[in-house]
């Protein structure tokens, strides 16, 4: 499971980063608005708090799958013994 991560922004950063990502959900909790958001590929929730700051949360980054490399198999023209 990832560990999410999380930074407050400003409100004016809040409404850049809505601008930029596409609106799944939201909803007015209290004095809170509360977004969830699919930014840069990836979904976070953008919660509004009424001090005019903003919390970001987001999943921290997906693990790296580890990839062998395979050269590419070369072939030898048996008529000729040589590469082709």
């Amino acid at each position: 499971m990832n560990k999410f991560q999380w930074r407050t922004e400003s409100a004016t950063a809040l409404a850049t980063l809505l601008k930029q990502a596409s609106l799944e959900k939201s909803a007015a909790i209290g004095a809170s608005t509360v977004y969830q958001i699919v930014h840069e590929g990836r979904e976070k929730l953008a919660i509004a708090l009424p001090d005019g700051q903003a919390l970001i949360i987001e999943s921290g980054e997906p693990p790296r799958i580890r990839r062998r490399r395979v050269d590419p198999v070369t072939t030898v023209d048996p008529e000729t013994e040589t590469l082709p």
